[in-house]
């Protein structure tokens, strides 16, 4: 009855026909502030936002009426946001929304003669809903900076498209928008391992703690017009898990991501006890820009416990050995692993009187690769039940829970993976390899001590001095 209401009142109904999992989606947004749509890969959910959208902003006869602004901002523009992970996607879920609501939509030649002002090629006008209504502005922007989201007072409505791959501060920045204005948010994606969306929206949601949001999710096949053949050879080629989360748009923990994380599995609330671990170390990454960060670890009985960590950016060494020595006189770490691409760094780090070294390599490490065999020696930890997390170390949960490898179809993991949110992982890395790797065949103490070594400025600068000859020697031989 409700979709045959809505073919009603359309111009061509065929261009509303919905499946019924996007009509479903389209009624609990009609009655939810929150409506999420958790999909597989060509489902349908574009399309389901798009009409969401066009039906919450301008009513569906009989069934609702346009949404509401309150009297303080009724003389303001009101706003409506497409959002996505890249202006390119947001571009795209602009064209399904303008394709599904055309009527709606001032052409550049109406907005020139109104005096609505296009400040670029991704703000556009609607129509007022409502008599004694300003037109709509729609601003077609990206989740790449959470701080912009901050901008008006007079959002709407919010459409945010693949938002399993924004920010978390994003979708919190975004949703204080909506303390005055009765801000309504769609939310259509494809589900990315189990972050802060599935903690924060769908968990809460699915067991009914948050009434405010509907969340719905339905499978690439659900979709009419699906190519059944072909998602049969998609599901061979992607494998259980990630099928799962690509086209069955469930919720997998690890699907995409470096490491099998969960925080109900692998997060230890109770505080640790200082000088209960047979042997305590530290890993460190450095940085400047890039945060340095910081991780002391516990082993007992075998077991590593991730304890404290120190993450800061924008500091020089010399300020992060006074932090360190802050953080480090509790644990008292035997030893500091660090990254060994930053020599000097090092030196000054045992010229301050910390046990500091080089992290040790594994014996399968290259030049090329010398993220991966290191990965999989934490993943080991991981998967056997030897390595948990203090609650105290949120920005190492985060990192665990973020840390991906590149999108591709083929999943190729021979590759390193995403530089992004990897600090903290980086500085676990060189403690764990180092300390695990130990008693990997052939990783005698002779290797130890020849990669242990530190080499001082003077010998770095004369290797540096060495190369840039080699160069030249080798540029002219060319001419």
């Amino acid at each position: 009855m409700w979709l045959l209401l809505v073919l009603a009142m359309a111009d061509d109904p065929a261009e509303l026909e919905q499946h019924a999992r996007q009509w479903e989606f389209c009624r609990a947004a009609l009655t939810h502030r929150t409506a999420a749509a958790f999909c597989g890969l060509q489902s349908g959910k574009s399309i389901a936002g798009a009409d969401a959208a066009g039906m919450l902003l301008y009513g569906v006869k009989d069934i609702s009426e346009p949404l509401k602004l309150p009297p303080q901002v009724s003389e303001l523009h009101p706003e409506f946001w497409i959002m996505s992970k890249s202006y390119g996607l947001a571009d795209q879920a602009w064209n399904y929304f303008k394709w599904r609501n055309k009527t709606h939509i001032y052409t550049a030649a109406e907005c020139k003669a109104l005096g609505l002002e296009r400040r670029d090629s991704r703000t556009h006008w609607l129509h007022p809903p409502r008599s004694g209504w300003l037109p709509i502005c729609v601003r077609v922007r990206t989740a790449h900076d959470p701080e912009a989201l901050r901008a008006t007072g007079v959002l709407l409505l919010a459409w945010c498209d693949e938002i399993a791959h924004w920010p978390e501060l994003a979708w919190q920045n975004l949703q204080g928008r909506g303390i005055v204005t009765p801000t309504r948010y769609l939310i259509t994606t494809t589900p990315k391992g189990r972050n802060w969306l599935y903690r924060d929206v769908f968990v809460p949601a699915r067991d009914g703690l948050a009434k405010s949001t509907a969340v719905l999710s339905w499978s690439s096949a659900d979709n009419p017009w699906a190519d059944q053949e072909y998602l049969k050879e998609l599901r061979r080629k992607f494998g259980v898990d990630y099928a799962k989360q690509e086209l069955e748009g469930m919720f997998v923990s690890y699907a995409g991501y470096v490491y099998d994380f969960d925080r109900e599995k692998h997060v230890r609330e109770q505080p640790f006890v200082v000088g209960g671990f047979d042997r305590v170390v530290a890993g460190m990454d450095f940085g400047f820009a890039d945060p340095y960060a910081v991780v002391w670890m516990g082993r007992s009985d075998g077991i590593w416990y991730l304890l404290d960590e120190l993450y800061v950016t924008k500091c020089t060494i010399a300020e992060v050995v006074d932090l360190v020595r802050e953080k480090d006189a509790r644990w008292k770490a035997e030893q500091f692993w660090c990254d060994p691409s930053r020599p000097q760094d090092i030196r000054y780090l045992q010229q301050e009187g910390l046990p500091a070294l080089a992290s040790l390599r594994l014996m399968s490490e290259t030049p090329q690769k010398q993220v991966m065999p290191g990965v999989r020696l934490v993943q080991g930890l991981l998967n056997t039940g030897r390595l948990y997390v203090s609650s105290v170390c949120e920005n190492v949960i985060d990192e665990f829970e973020n840390y991906a490898y590149k999108e591709v179809e083929d999943k190729n993991r021979g590759e390193n993976p995403v530089d992004w949110k990897n600090h903290a992982m980086d500085a676990m890395r060189y403690g764990l390899a180092s300390e695990e790797g130990a008693s990997i065949k052939g990783r005698g103490e002779k290797e130890r001590k020849k990669i242990a070594r530190i080499p001082s400025v003077e010998e770095t600068l004369d290797a540096q001095d060495e190369r840039y000859e080699k160069m030249e020697r080798l540029w002219n031989r060319k001419k």
